[in-house]
């Protein structure tokens, strides 16, 4: 009957000259809970608007890392990219975003991810990533509140 967790990630500016990689991956902590707990994946952007679409890949993934459910879509300002699915154990489920190293079209990108017991309730907060800007070559930053890591990792492919 809580919300567990919400991941984001924004991303910064380098002026280092470097390769860029294609695609980045990040993925949340698992998150347990009760089997059949409601699980909402969401990718939006919350900064000042830019005007631009970014495509990307939003999965829901099981403990073992198979994938419970997937969709690939735009994100704009104002239009979310979500994903629903159930847990299908207690075990720790995670969300997966797999996006394009050129992040510019968003202004303030981020993954959320929820897990609760219907009905969610009021008043709990999701954990929250921001998504690494194009050149970020931190791929986040510390909580400002706490100072602690945020809870999502950013991995860079090609």
């Amino acid at each position: 009957m809580r919300a567990l967790a919400v991941t984001a990630l924004v991303w910064g500016f380098t002026a280092m000259a470097q390769a860029v990689p294609t695609t980045k991956v990040m993925t949340t902590v698992p998150v347990t809970g009760a089997a059949l707990d409601t699980v909402v994946a969401s990718v939006l952007d919350v900064g000042v608007s830019r005007g631009g679409t970014l495509t990307v890949t939003l999965r829901i993934l099981s403990d073992s890392g198979a994938v419970l459910a997937e969709v690939t879509g735009p994100v704009t300002e104002g239009v979310p990219l979500r994903l629903s699915a159930r847990a299908p154990s207690a075990a720790g489920v995670r969300a997966q975003l797999v996006f394009p190293s050129n992040t510019e079209p968003l202004a303030l990108g981020g993954l959320v991810f929820e897990r609760w017991t219907p009905p969610a309730p009021p008043g709990n907060r999701p954990l929250f990533c921001k998504i690494p800007r194009t050149g970020d070559p931190l791929g986040g930053y510390p909580n400002p509140t706490t100072g602690e890591p945020l809870r999502c990792t950013v991995a860079y492919g090609n």
